[in-house]
């Protein structure tokens, strides 16, 4: 087969599986929320420990059990999240997959055409002009998608934080909400790959517990219910939507998509994940507390059948994972450490345990796929802090260390993520408006990425371009497959840094 054949044919395919198709997409839920996680508790004296402090809406997601212990409320805020995230890669000094692999004429020593994904470098950071001569594509040509020119991050967003408290039993039984709904780009996902795979598509590596995730929709209902004067338990249940998408479609040509015929049907449903919590007294002065979150992700479960003119028609079926948590148990204590009439200091420390050894990446693979040492590690993270109440006036200061579950990247892997250590604080102030006494407050965050380095081991890359392959027409060894050659985006080694800040301002109303 020629290239140019070879090619329409490629192209024939590629089109019927991912432009063409009958698809069904089954989207089953996610009950947390990354961006409630990220950001933490909004509003009240929580800083970034709403697993022990500061009783408020935000409860109703960090621990339910703490419910009855807030006031009635409606609480309304406005925050301002951005990531700054800076991906560095090193240059390539050779390595390249050379011009010839585009002819598609290259056998490997099994005597098999080499895998058509990998693609010259060359076209990757210059395209290719359409055309028929050799080292040309066929109409319309190529476009250049140089390394890291499509990175994901240096976004800032906002948010509307909306919740509320209503005592039905007071002290004893008490009804929670709390959401942080996107003022734009609502619900987004983005699938990407880790590894070379990605140069095909943005051919740039994307920090990858940020981004897409920080659209997730947040919204968590519970109760809270006082067993003892000093024991308090709670529930909530953290909502998503999930989509369920099937589309019938039928190719009428390859090369030009606005003949496509297509049908959808499409449903949404609402999808449930529980928290719970615990919070004891042991003493007036002290308070101790516990949360336990199960995992949740946003599935999409894709079959993808097409139907050509010839009559073939072809199907598969595709599995990606957004926005996935896995299971974390959180526990803390509030100790009330000097009191001297209006006021009082408390001190706050608390610990989290996320179980990010059964993590799965967008394209539904867990990292271990990679290799055993390449798995995910579960995660302890730590914050203590200080809170204050003079009064009608409430403020805290919090430090946080959030290490990276993700080990060195020094295998064909990217995935990109950093240690965080972080500085919150804030307040509120009690105050009469109108004949109603109000209040209003102001937080501001800041998170450091610690920086770090990975450099590729050679021999893990996946070499695109064996040595023993040979030109299909002579038999002749391939000039330039020596050594290495790869695509891989990450290679041969790549630096990340940045920060996380914002600030949220609310507005408590009493009910």
């Amino acid at each position: 087969m020629t290239r140019r054949s070879q090619s329409k044919h490629s192209l024939r395919v590629l089109t019927a599986v991912a432009a063409a198709a009958g698809l069904w997409t089954h989207a089953p839920g996610a009950g947390a929320s990354p961006l409630f996680d990220t950001l933490g508790p909004i509003g009240g004296n929580a800083g970034v420990q709403g697993v022990a402090s500061g009783p408020g809406a935000a409860s109703t997601y960090f621990n339910p059990a703490m419910l009855t212990e807030a006031q009635e409320e409606l609480l309304l805020g406005y925050t301002v999240f951005s990531e700054q995230i800076g991906v560095t890669l090193d240059g390539r000094r050779g390595g390249n997959v050379p011009p010839l692999a585009g002819e598609r004429d290259i056998l490997g020593g099994d005597g098999l055409p080499l895998p058509n994904d990998s693609m010259p470098t060359q076209w990757l950071e210059e395209g290719c002009a359409a055309g028929t001569a050799s080292g040309e594509c066929p109409p319309p040509g190529l476009g250049a998608r140089p390394r890291q020119r499509a990175g994901s991050s240096g976004k800032t967003r906002t948010y509307l934080a909306i919740g509320i408290v209503k005592h039905l039993v007071p002290r004893r039984f008490t009804l929670g909400a709390f959401a942080l709904l996107p003022v734009s780009s609502f619900t987004t996902v983005r699938g990407f790959y880790n590894d070379e795979r990605e140069a095909l598509f943005s051919n740039s590596l994307h920090p990858e517990l940020y981004g897409d995730r920080m659209t997730a929709l947040s919204v968590a209902v519970g109760a809270g219910l006082e067993l003892r004067r000093d024991l308090s338990i709670g529930a909530s249940l953290g909502l998503a939507l999930s989509n369920a998408v099937r589309s019938s479609t039928y190719v009428r040509d390859t090369t030009d998509y606005d003949k496509l015929l297509l049908d959808n049907s499409v449903s949404t449903q609402v999808d449930v994940a529980p928290n719970v919590g615990v919070r004891w007294k042991p003493a007036g002065s002290v308070r101790i507390a516990g949360v336990l979150r199960p995992p949740s992700a946003f599935v999409l479960d894709t079959s993808v059948n097409a139907t050509l003119p010839s009559g073939t028609e072809s199907g598969t079926t595709r599995r990606e994972t957004y926005h996935y948590v896995p299971w974390r148990v959180g526990l803390g204590a509030e100790v009330d450490v000097l009191q001297r009439g209006d006021y009082t200091m408390s001190l706050v420390g608390s610990i989290g345990y996320s179980f990010w050894s059964t993590y799965e990446d967008r394209h539904g693979q867990r990292p271990s796929v990679y290799g055993s040492d390449m798995a995910w590690s579960d995660t302890l993270n730590a914050a203590a802090g200080v809170r204050h109440v003079y009064g009608r006036a409430r403020g805290f200061v919090d430090l946080s260390v959030t290490p990276s579950p993700v080990p060195d990247q020094v295998g064909r892997s990217n995935y990109v993520d950093n240690d965080r250590v972080g500085l919150a604080l804030g307040g509120d102030l009690e105050v009469a408006i109108a004949g109603a006494r109000v209040r209003p407050g102001l937080s501001l965050f800041a998170q450091r990425l610690v920086p770090r380095y990975a450099r590729k081991d050679d021999a893990r890359i996946r070499d695109e371009l064996p040595d023993d392959a040979v030109l299909g027409s002579t038999r002749d060894p391939v000039p330039g497959a020596r050594g290495l050659q790869t695509n891989n985006p990450g290679w041969p080694g790549f630096a990340s840094s940045g920060f996380l800040w914002g600030g949220t301002f609310t507005l408590s109303i009493p009910l």
